[in-house]
């Protein structure tokens, strides 16, 4: 499994309108913690998951979880690039395939996961989980080898063509859990409003 994550202190950009820069922090720690105890719980221990960030702090985060990190070498090149560089890592420590599992799923649960892995099958197929507006891609479980990726807006379509490029099928996972990302301020208005778990910072205050 390969989670990236941009930093405690550089993601979720496009919140910025709705949060200042120690809420988005905490934000991107809460997401980040929460996302590494139910792979824990869901895989028994976070040993077979990758974090791959250039943020020290996420990287340590990571490693305090139990979880294998590696440093982006050049967080210039962008999500895509950091994922290739994660799934050589796993690939060298004997992964045959990766679940690509971005932090920003606010409601994930093992029940996706388990999805997921359901839908998938020996001969390279490819599992991809839409976000909720069917143009993204929320995650993804891909052969280790010779994998490829195409995130970013219009992302669906893509990885799709690049299946079938290969000769592989594509099976879709439409898991609620997995659709809902948290990227824009209309995102996370809607699920500030719903949640039932959230990040201390939005928990109701307690009276006096």
């Amino acid at each position: 499994m390969i989670i990236p994550h941009r930093g405690v202190y550089a993601g979720k950009t496009r919140l910025a309108a709705v949060l200042d820069d120690a809420a988005r922090s905490e934000l991107n720690r809460w997401l980040l913690a929460r996302t590494l105890r139910i792979v824990a719980g869901w895989l028994g221990d976070a040993r077979h998951c990758t974090v791959v960030s250039p943020c020290a702090s996420t990287l340590a985060l990571a490693r305090h979880a139990g979880a294998n990190t590696v440093t982006e070498p050049e967080p210039a090149l962008g999500l895509n690039a950091a994922l290739v560089h994660g799934a050589g890592h796993a690939v060298t420590n004997g992964a045959q395939q990766l679940l690509i599992l971005p932090c920003d799923l606010p409601c994930l649960d093992a029940a996706a996961l388990d999805a997921m892995a359901a839908l998938a099958a020996p001969g390279g197929d490819v599992v991809i989980a839409p976000d909720r507006h069917g143009s993204g891609t929320n995650a993804m479980l891909v052969p280790a080898t010779g994998c490829e990726f195409a995130f970013g807006a219009g992302s669906l379509a893509r990885h799709i063509a690049m299946a079938d490029a290969r000769g592989m099928r594509v099976r879709l996972c439409n898991a609620s859990a997995l659709a809902f990302d948290l990227d824009t301020a209309a995102d996370f208005a809607e699920w500030s409003k719903s949640a039932a778990e959230k990040p201390p910072f939005l928990a109701p205050r307690q009276a006096a």
